[in-house]
């Protein structure tokens, strides 16, 4: 019987359809936004794409739970969060910065002196720690959503998901499959509970431990970190879980019909649905991703799916403001054929002069393998591809 860790470890330990899952999903995220950025928001809510539209940051998260999994058997705790980082802050950083600094001056409708000693300037740089600012001062006021990088509200969840992976690191928690899986049965258990609660929960006198219950547990946004630790659990129990062919096409086919015959409202409304759901869904996202799927010609010359997420949002913006009246009406749709390719390169330009460059430079100083096996004693592959 094939196993999903039968099927890695035949690859070598890269999943050939990870790559174009990758650039499938941030295609998917770049088309969602492109409705909500154009103010058509309503319509991807309300087509038959409502169920992808819900699903692509879940599945972005479940692709890094099943990926980055395999480092932290690899990695000592300190080279995992070093390694993590360098991945991700460069291009965030530049991200951040180039905004602030470049787009921000040419659009704002204040002036430079007063843009520049604006507060709101200067905390929409603690973007790059993970503190998520939208707006700039005075920029894209005229657009239907004034946000500069709303892409950027997933960042503290990410973060979130590597710290939470880290503490299991150190406990040694990550060693123990049935440990962690109880841990994402506990995590789904308590967001079915505190969704079903409702408003209920929310009204009264706020504290830090409400807060905290609500953002990762009882929120939809809280999808992310289950998504997460179910690709975690996938991975550990790799050997166990069968890789179907069948079964990949059979849940594909189910979101489709979910999608056709379902809203948004009536299905997702539901506490337990995600609980039901979530599963199905990462088990597509990595059995996708360990398909021979054929390569996306033209992007072979770089993980350019980061990129993309990072850099589309304050790019179609300019779009919108540079070209106010050319996205309105039935026309809305041609933004996507615009802003994609102009977010393509500037991701190709973001991964072969900052990512790239980073990702030589850390293994120099960053990885560290350790000669360790996994719980079941198998044997860690020598190559394993990372969540970006």
């Amino acid at each position: 019987m094939k196993t999903l860790g039968s099927v890695l470890d035949e690859q070598s330990g890269f999943g050939q359809g990870f790559d174009f899952l990758r650039i499938f999903l941030a295609t998917g995220i770049i088309a969602s936004h492109t409705a909500q950025l154009s103010g058509h928001s309503d319509l991807a809510q309300g087509s038959v794409f409502w169920f992808v539209e819900n699903m692509l940051v879940p599945m972005f998260f479940a692709l890094s739970g099943f990926l980055v999994a395999g480092s932290s058997t690899r990695l000592s705790p300190r080279s995992f969060l070093l390694n993590r980082m360098a991945r991700i802050v460069p291009a965030l950083a530049v991200d951040i910065v180039f905004a602030a600094l470049i787009i921000g001056p040419l659009v704002t409708t204040l002036p430079l002196q007063a843009y520049f000693s604006d507060p709101m300037f200067h905390s929409y740089f603690l973007n790059i720690i993970g503190s998520i600012h939208f707006d700039l001062p005075g920029v894209f006021q005229g657009n239907p959503s004034k946000n500069v990088n709303g892409a950027l509200w997933t960042v503290p969840f990410e973060i979130c998901c590597y710290v939470v992976l880290v503490g299991l690191m150190v406990s040694g928690a990550m060693k123990d499959a049935k440990w962690i899986t109880w841990l994402t049965l506990g995590v789904l258990i308590a967001g079915v509970t505190l969704r079903a609660m409702g408003p209920g929960l929310a009204s009264g006198e706020p504290s830090l431990l409400k807060v905290a219950a609500l953002n990762l547990f009882g929120q939809r946004s809280s999808l992310l970190l289950q998504s997460f630790l179910i690709g975690v659990c996938l991975y550990l129990h790799r050997y166990s879980i069968p890789f179907s062919s069948r079964a990949t096409l059979g849940l594909t086919g189910g979101a489709v019909l979910i999608g056709v015959v379902g809203d948004a409202h009536g299905v997702l409304s539901h506490p337990a649905a995600d609980a039901i759901l979530l599963p199905l869904v990462v088990y597509l996202t990595v059995a996708i991703g360990l398909s021979r799927v054929p390569p996306i010609p033209g992007f072979g010359g770089g993980d350019y799916s980061y990129g993309l997420y990072l850099y589309h949002v304050p790019f179609m913006q300019l779009l919108i403001h540079v070209f106010p009246n050319a996205w309105t009406g039935t026309w809305w749709w041609t933004l996507f054929f615009v802003g994609f390719p102009v977010s393509l390169a500037a991701a190709m330009i973001s991964w072969h002069l900052v990512e790239y460059p980073v990702l030589k430079l850390r293994r120099s100083f960053v990885i560290r393998h350790r000669p360790e096996e996994t719980a079941n004693g198998r044997q860690i592959p020598a190559v394993l591809p990372e969540a970006r």
